[in-house]
């Protein structure tokens, strides 16, 4: 199935962009399309192949080259990550995408050994929001930075520089406050998600010439180095909660990422001294989103929403530019 976009509000000199999503859930498929084709915030034009399997998707690859393709794991034929593969074949500057009903961690490993970096969870009722996000930070890589994309436009945020080690507790606390003040479902597991970013925010992103970790973690830091400061952003709207901890080392990399996942949730890294961070996060959180500038600056996002609705399946959300 075929269906374009020419957005009203977008400038009709603009190159659109061609996305293909490969899906064989119709009722969801055709309200990913309709979605973006009506609701998707964008300034450039975006025209949609939409089909239902593999062999589908393959003959419309061939004949064409797209900017984006979002592919179902479970597909009739062939699994989305062969589809993915042949995708990287034809055309390796097109962005990719899984989108899966089933269980994102049993995924992980292939998702390492394949470098696809974003899974979107199907969950009831579907985030279409979500998915417009998901769209633009994969096309506009450098949008998926700050908080702002994942709120209302209308919400401003509290700002917050870590300069030394015992700001760790001090932001830790502010935010521990600012979560019980805002209800949120689960005020000790998001804390433990939260301290745990802050620490490795200050403690694993400053590295000696060498390569090694320059500080040891509860190590007492008097002052940060102004490239090792580290900033600190949060706030709320009716829906979620959300944190942006900045670093500007930008030197863990998504493969790494993926790597200590696929190891915790295995249970390889059980004993492992290091790597577990990312770990708890992802299991902790509603979203964890990884937003990667190398060697400039790395943002963990960390968004919980009040409802339950989005907590049982978690995505994998990394972005690197």
């Amino acid at each position: 199935m075929f269906m374009s976009l020419e957005q009203t509000n977008t400038s009709p000199s603009s190159k659109p962009h061609h996305i293909l999503i490969v899906d064989d859930d119709n009722t969801i498929r055709e309200s990913m399309v309709r979605y973006l084709e009506n609701f998707h915030k964008t300034t450039v034009p975006i025209s949609i192949h939409s089909v239902s399997d593999a062999p589908e998707a393959y003959e419309l690859i061939q004949k064409n080259t797209y900017d984006l393709v979002i592919s179902d794991i479970n597909l009739p034929h062939e699994d989305g990550f062969k589809v993915l593969q042949a995708v990287r074949r034809a055309s390796e500057n097109t962005r990719i995408a899984l989108i899966t009903a089933y269980r994102v961690e049993d995924y992980i490993r292939l998702a390492k050994e394949t470098g696809i970096y974003n899974i979107i969870a199907k969950t009831a009722p579907f985030n279409f929001d979500e998915l417009s996000n998901v769209v633009n930070n994969l096309l506009h890589p450098e949008t998926a930075f700050g908080l702002a994309p994942y709120f209302s436009e209308s919400e401003s945020f509290q700002e917050f520089t870590i300069e030394n080690s015992q700001q760790i507790m001090e932001v830790f606390n502010t935010l521990r406050a600012f979560f019980e003040a805002s209800k949120v479902k689960s005020l000790d597991t998001l804390s433990t998600a939260l301290i745990e970013a802050l620490t490795n925010a200050v403690y694993h992103a400053a590295k000696n010439p060498d390569g090694t970790l320059k500080y040891r973690k509860g190590q007492e830091i008097k002052s940060l180095e102004p490239h090792e400061k580290v900033s600190v952003y949060y706030g709320k709207d009716t829906e979620r909660v959300g944190v942006c901890i900045v670093d500007q080392g930008g030197r863990i990399t998504a493969e790494e990422i993926l790597f200590w996942l696929d190891r915790n949730i295995s249970g390889a890294g059980l004993l492992d001294s290091h790597g577990r961070g990312v770990y708890l996060m992802h299991t902790l959180v509603d979203r964890l989103i990884i937003n990667i500038n190398p060697q400039k600056r790395t943002e963990i996002i960390v968004l919980d929403y009040f409802s339950p609705e989005y907590s049982s399946n978690k995505p994998l959300y990394i972005n690197q530019l």
